[in-house]
């Protein structure tokens, strides 16, 4: 019990890093989300997901920032010891959607995917993008003429350095072949670049387009509660003010 609360907070800790570093486009230090979120994995820690409000799934937090508003909720269908990990969602609320799962290179220097877990995000991407096109097939998806919506983040070791990449979960198939692992030599310098990810997601040119809340919220608590992951939804309204198409990182 101990080691799958410490893993699924360790996810939980990764990919809120993930989404800061995204942030980033909208203002330059967004610690804020940081320390919510350290905060939120010390009560799993201390009481565990029992101890959490049976409210938990709604939204849980609300910053109202300069030009924008940022939620972020927590979706777990399943309590206790039955969660597994941890995933993302991050949106731009009428415009842009996309699902991260990330993955750190085992000891062995290999990466394990589950084909079940492989499985739903392909079904949930379909899912999300249902809307753009309703029956996709094999075909749409290896030669890409789908909206782009899941993705892994691979997280690897490269000599003394730290190599992080994004692959959009076809190519994760196209990798594996028949297999449930391989090695990350396989992955690496290949992918999506943080900051690539960071530019073809701010200009559009990767996600799918966002649906309904109603929708949103009907498909991941289904995704959560087959999957028994968690899901941490960030959720961006704007004000009144046009970002998208800058380009840049603030750092």
């Amino acid at each position: 019990m101990i080691k799958l609360l410490s893993t699924v907070v360790s996810d939980i800790k990764t990919l809120s890093s993930f989404a800061i570093y995204l942030l980033k486009y909208l203002e330059r230090e967004p610690e804020y989300v940081k320390k919510f979120i350290e905060g939120f994995c010390e009560q799993v820690e201390k009481g565990g997901w029992e101890q959490l409000s049976e409210k938990s799934n709604e939204w849980i937090k609300i910053f109202e920032r300069d030009g924008y508003i940022l939620k972020i909720a927590f979706i777990h269908q399943r309590k206790g010891e039955k969660i597994t990990g941890a995933d993302l969602l991050f949106q731009i609320k009428n415009k842009k959607i996309i699902f991260i799962q990330s993955k750190r290179v085992n000891s062995r220097g290999r990466f394990t995917f589950n084909r079940y877990q492989l499985k739903k995000l392909i079904e949930l991407e379909n899912e999300i993008c249902e809307h753009i096109f309703p029956r996709v097939s094999l075909f749409y998806y290896l030669n890409r003429f789908y909206p782009l919506a899941c993705f892994y983040h691979l997280i690897m070791k490269k000599f003394e350095s730290i190599e992080e990449r994004l692959f959009h979960i076809s190519d994760i198939l196209f990798i594996l072949g028949g297999r449930k692992s391989a090695p990350q030599i396989d992955f690496l310098n290949q992918g999506l670049k943080k900051d690539e990810f960071f530019q073809f997601f701010w200009s559009c040119k990767i996600g799918c387009p966002d649906i309904s809340e109603e929708r949103k919220r009907e498909i991941l608590e289904m995704y959560s509660l087959i999957t028994s992951r968690i899901v941490i939804w960030f959720h961006i309204e704007e004000e009144g003010k046009t970002w998208l198409h800058k380009g840049t990182i603030r750092d």
